[in-house]
């Protein structure tokens, strides 16, 4: 069925319409997010969450945050659901660039990865930095953590698709 011929005529005249809509058959952000491998994306979110678990263990950067942050590092157990849910948003839409940029080697999935990091997750800690006046060591090891898990979750994903 042509979408298209099944609604009004103004809508098919927007432009967005013939962005999600490829009529040549290349690869569109609903075709995307329907090509996306489920199991890949609870895996690489693990791992994701996991680089984080290891990363601020007391021996690696753990003792270190809690001092700068004057916080112990147990976490509240009522945000925990947030959090997980929080990890797969993020390798679901680490996914879907993936996909949409046609990674399929490890290298560029993790390039993909730091691109998402240095693209997203470094602006946004750099406003911590201003605003919340963190410590310049606290921002380190924060986005150096992002850089790990993306880069891992990044390959995982482009060479399991």
């Amino acid at each position: 069925m042509d979408f298209c011929k099944s609604m009004t005529r103004p809508v098919c005249s927007y432009s967005w319409y013939k962005n999600i809509w490829n009529q040549e058959g290349k690869m569109t952000i609903f075709t995307a997010i329907q090509s996306v491998n489920i199991l890949a994306i609870i895996v690489a979110a693990i791992i994701h969450m996991l680089t984080g678990l290891i990363w601020y263990q007391e021996k690696a950067f753990g003792s270190t945050w809690s001092k700068l942050t004057g916080k112990d590092l147990s976490p509240s157990k009522q945000w925990l659901p947030v959090g997980i849910l929080g990890h797969l948003i993020l390798v679901f839409v680490l996914a879907v660039i993936i996909i949409l940029a046609t990674a399929t080697t490890i290298f560029n999935g993790a390039f993909i990865g730091i691109l998402v990091w240095l693209g997203f997750i470094v602006p946004l800690e750099i406003g911590e930095l201003i605003w919340e006046k963190i410590q310049f060591k606290l921002f380190l090891i924060r986005i150096s953590e992002h850089f790990v898990a993306l880069i891992l979750a990044g390959a995982i994903l482009a060479i399991w698709r």
